[in-house]
């Protein structure tokens, strides 16, 4: 049976670099030299872009294109999400566990079953925040959904390029027109943040580039990275003649970003360089990037189930600074055991069965 998808070491060594970004800036957030972990997000977003879109484009005039992709994806995804909900909306509250920070959820849950809780984030949103991160998990699903259907539709590279390249201006378009009516009540961060797609896109687009042509990046990436310099001193100015008052993050932040992932990416597929390889193709890295996805579910509402009592336990022997870190490492490493054993006894069960539709 052919593969469906070729694999890509230093890839899983960034998928593990990613869910850590996420998880010290989640579980360290308070020390100042992680506040770059949010980045962790957008890395994942291009990865999954690229991916996804090159496991389609090799698979799309295959029989049974659909049915197969969409049964690896449920097989991979499913059990997992649904099982941390049931667990999350159901269980814990009923035993008494954590009942306040689950009462937004629980109340407006029919949003997470259907995987439309960025949304939610967005149009209500709320001082809870134990299962905010899901906000991603909503994104990429809705991509898995429609992607899909829209490369069997247009099928040329060329032509689900240049698709990619207009909702990306639109969406950066958008986020300005909407910027610039301050509508009143709008939740602008929580906007700009539970609606963005530029890694989705800009690493779906690496793939087809590479399938239009493979040698595009070797020979322009010095002229990519000098426009996006360019654009981001162009809007410096223009932002300070507007007194700063624009979001750099939603404007041209986000994508900026997402282009340098991209680059990192291609180097990483093209696995030609030492230091990529010495950096994530080795087993830490892969270890993270194999337990990213139950890791990325569990690393926050573990931390905020067991801090406080690692907060508790280290206080009497120890500074309040260091007893901080002290509690957030103890949190972290109950979080990477419980999604070693996600990983180990419940998730590579559905992951097994993923072979019968390759």
């Amino acid at each position: 049976m052919t593969p469906t998808k070729t694999h890509y070491p230093v890839l899983d060594g960034l998928r593990g670099l990613a869910i850590l970004l996420v998880v010290v800036y989640h579980n360290f957030g308070f020390i100042n030299y992680f506040f770059f972990g949010w980045l962790g997000v957008d890395l994942f977003f291009v990865l999954s872009g690229f991916l996804i879109t090159d496991i389609l484009m090799k698979t799309v005039n295959r029989p049974h294109f659909l049915r197969n992709f969409y049964m690896r994806r449920v097989l991979r995804i499913f059990p997992l999400y649904y099982g941390s909900l049931v667990l999350f909306l159901l269980i814990l509250p009923a035993c008494g566990i954590l009942t306040a920070q689950l009462a937004y959820y629980r109340d407006n849950q029919w949003w997470l079953w259907t995987y439309l809780q960025n949304w939610l984030y967005i149009f209500k949103p709320t001082d809870a925040n134990i299962l905010h991160h899901f906000w991603s998990l909503a994104v990429e699903e809705q991509f898995y959904l429609i992607w899909p259907l829209t490369i069997l539709l247009l099928r040329k590279p060329s032509r689900l390029f240049a698709l990619l390249a207009v909702v990306l201006v639109a969406v950066v378009v958008l986020r300005i027109v909407v910027w610039n009516y301050q509508l009143e009540e709008l939740a602008y961060f929580n906007f700009y943040t539970f609606s963005r797609i530029d890694g989705i896109c800009i690493g779906s687009m690496l793939a087809l580039l590479r399938t239009i042509r493979i040698d595009f990046l070797r020979n322009y990436t010095a002229p990519v990275v000098l426009s996006l310099a360019l654009a981001n001193f162009i809007f410096f100015f223009i932002n300070r003649y507007y007194g700063y008052t624009f979001p750099f993050l939603a404007f041209v932040g986000y994508t900026t970003f997402a282009v340098m992932f991209a680059l990192l990416v291609n180097e990483g597929v093209e696995n030609k360089s030492r230091l990529l390889r010495l950096l994530f193709d080795n087993g830490l890295m892969k270890f993270f990037g194999r337990i990213s996805y139950g890791l990325y579910v569990f690393h926050w509402p573990v931390f905020i189930l067991t801090a406080p009592y690692f907060q508790d336990l280290f206080t009497p022997a120890l500074p309040l600074a260091e007893a901080r870190i002290a509690a957030s490492v103890a949190a972290t490493l109950v979080g990477i055991g419980v999604s070693l054993i996600s990983f180990r006894y419940f998730e590579q069960y559905f992951i097994r069965k993923k072979i019968s539709y390759e």
